[in-house]
């Protein structure tokens, strides 16, 4: 019975964790459910020994004065992602965990770097970002994103406070139309600006324009005050990313993950024509699973 209440205590305590943290919110049902959530003991320790700031926006150079490298030669990125994209190769892929942001054509990418896992058509078809990225101390993730026109990204809390998120503006619509949010403020995205910010507050992005958004986007490396728990992050971020991992090209260099990809795809279009078809028996079904969950982790504790 104390390792359930010991649980039940921890759940409330992230909600309202999340809760306080963020000045805008997902609706209350769906935090309930939402990893943010069940990631807060996880990424505790990153916001109390991080060496710089945990606002949800930070100045770029500022914080990490090796990012000026990528800020002076954004012209040179921007014309390796322009040419990519009129090539075709920033294109929709099948990585799982980026599986939800693929969905209706809104979203296309190509993969620079993740981790040490080797991607030979970034290195084929993007030799100068490439040399560049490989430059910036801590930027182990890194690719060309591109938002469709008149699409959006819904408000979303990414999993992961080790690191903070850097995205370089290449080729934008340069309009109040094209932004992101970022815990209820907004960025407008243009050509040679940057922004770092902690994905871990909600944040959305939307394109109401006729013209595609094209960014560098990036991860960088949190510093920590102590080397040990540095380590443990990056450790698990490097064998977490290396499950899905996938080449822009050739689709069978891809991590074991990825191959799971069909039955989590099959499972979630079962679930949103159930959810067209019958919503109220998509909410019964849904509420249904997480029961039966909670029951499983009851059971056990007891």
């Amino acid at each position: 019975m104390a390792v359930l209440i010991a649980i039940f205590l921890t759940y409330v305590g992230s909600l309202v964790f999340v809760r306080l943290r963020n000045r805008v919110h997902l609706p209350f049902g769906r935090q309930l459910t939402d990893f943010s959530t069940f990631m807060v003991l996880f990424n505790i320790p990153a916001y109390l020994l991080s060496r710089v700031s945990t606002a949800a926006r930070l100045p770029p150079v500022e914080t990490f004065p090796q990012l000026k490298l990528l800020q002076d030669n954004w012209e040179t990125i921007r014309d390796e992602a322009l040419a990519l994209y009129g090539q075709g190769h920033i294109a929709i892929k099948n990585d799982l965990p980026g599986s939800s942001f693929y969905k209706d054509n809104r979203w296309k990418s190509f993969y620079l770097k993740i981790y040490d896992n080797d991607i030979p058509s970034a290195k084929a078809l993007a030799p100068k970002t490439l040399a560049l990225i490989e430059q910036i101390p801590g930027m182990n993730l890194a690719l060309f994103a591109v938002l469709m026109p008149g699409k959006r990204l819904t408000q979303h809390h990414d999993p992961f406070a080790f690191s903070l998120r850097y995205s370089l503006g290449l080729s934008t619509p340069n309009s109040e139309q094209c932004g992101l949010m970022v815990n209820g403020e907004h960025y407008i995205w243009r050509d040679g600006d940057s922004v770092l910010f902690d994905e871990t507050y909600i944040h959305s992005a939307y394109n109401d324009t006729e013209i595609p958004r094209v960014i560098l986007m990036t991860d960088v490396d949190r510093p920590m005050r102590l080397a040990p728990v540095q380590w443990l992050y990056f450790r698990f971020a490097r064998f977490f990313n290396s499950l899905f991992y996938i080449d822009n090209v050739d689709s069978n260099i891809s991590g074991v993950g990825n191959r799971l990809s069909s039955t989590v795809v099959n499972y979630k279009a079962t679930m949103k024509k159930l959810k067209q078809k019958s919503p109220r028996g998509y909410r019964v079904g849904k509420w249904a699973l997480h029961l039966a969950l909670v029951g499983l982790v009851v059971a056990w504790a007891l």
